[in-house]
């Protein structure tokens, strides 16, 4: 399993992002910890959010995320509701892909991510 990390300039803050489409907030290391740590997740799919600070130079931070989009899958009865839970955020339209399936884009925290519906047997 692949749980990426990706950096923020303030974990807290981007994780509340997450959680307003609907994401889970699956734990939150204390701001005082020294170990500024959160962990969400859709459907089973989780990422970290961690800091910029010591990973990601100033002058790099508007770059965060480029080149990369974020692939994740989720049920395909669930996937109008996802993305209703994403409209804030302003998602791509849903659609079905050239490769067949249903999915939607939408950037949070400066990381694209593609939501995508498979069927249940195929998760």
């Amino acid at each position: 399993m692949i749980r990426p990390i990706l950096a923020c300039i303030d974990p807290y803050k981007t994780a509340e992002e997450f959680a307003t489409a609907g994401w889970n907030i699956d734990f939150s290391q204390p701001r005082e910890s020294g170990d500024p740590l959160v962990g969400v997740s859709l459907c089973g799919n989780s990422v970290l959010l961690g800091v910029t600070e010591g990973y990601v130079s100033d002058n790099h931070i508007p770059h965060i995320g480029c080149g990369v989009e974020i692939y994740i899958t989720v049920p395909t009865v669930q996937i109008q509701q996802l993305y209703k839970n994403h409209l804030a955020l302003k998602p791509t339209k849903l659609t079905v892909q050239p490769w067949g399936d249903k999915a939607f884009e939408v950037r949070i925290g400066g990381y694209q991510f593609m939501i995508a519906a498979v069927k249940e047997n195929e998760l």
